[in-house]
């Protein structure tokens, strides 16, 4: 009986954790790559434990908000004339639990979802513009700061940013 009631509460107990504590993902979707480009002294703070940028109470992201984000780029964003490209800018990097980024990734798509290659220029403009964006906040589980993934997605019609997403 002593056994059985034991049993129980260790399924409880392992039922119970914090999934991403006990499993990090790090060789699976959502986990970036060491070899991302950007600042090449950019070092995690817990490499074994990146979580997702939503994962907890206090969620890592931009400190003045979704609102001053989207003013900052569409005040600094300029297409330089290119008016020809369309689609999903994306930039996946890691906030550290100083605030720092690093390890960044870009993945290119055209409005069907497939694939493309923009211009440079307009790749290395909001590359540039998201390495000098200062006050990212890191994700917070309790008192204590980890590092975690975040994303941004600009969507770029005729060469106007007509949005950012999350």
């Amino acid at each position: 009986m002593r056994f059985c009631a034991f049993i129980c509460m260790g399924l409880t107990f392992l039922a119970s954790c914090d999934y991403y504590v006990v499993n990090p993902h790090r060789e699976i979707v959502g986990q970036l790559s060491e070899s991302g480009i950007g600042n090449p002294d950019f070092e995690p703070c817990f490499k074994e434990n990146i979580f997702p940028y939503y994962y907890s109470r206090t969620p890592a992201g931009f400190s003045p908000g979704k609102d001053s984000l989207r003013t900052y780029y569409l005040s600094q964003y300029d297409n330089k004339g290119i008016v020809s490209e369309s689609g999903y800018l994306t930039f996946r990097f890691v906030i550290n639990c100083k605030g720092d980024k690093g390890w960044y990734e870009i993945k290119q798509l055209g409005l069907d979802f497939n694939e493309k290659k923009f211009n440079s220029i307009l790749v290395d403009q909001l590359l540039a513009l998201t390495e000098d964006l200062g006050s990212w906040a890191p994700i917070r589980f309790g008192d204590t700061e980890f590092d975690s993934f975040i994303h941004l997605t600009f969507k770029i019609s005729n060469g106007e940013l007509v949005e950012i997403l999350p």
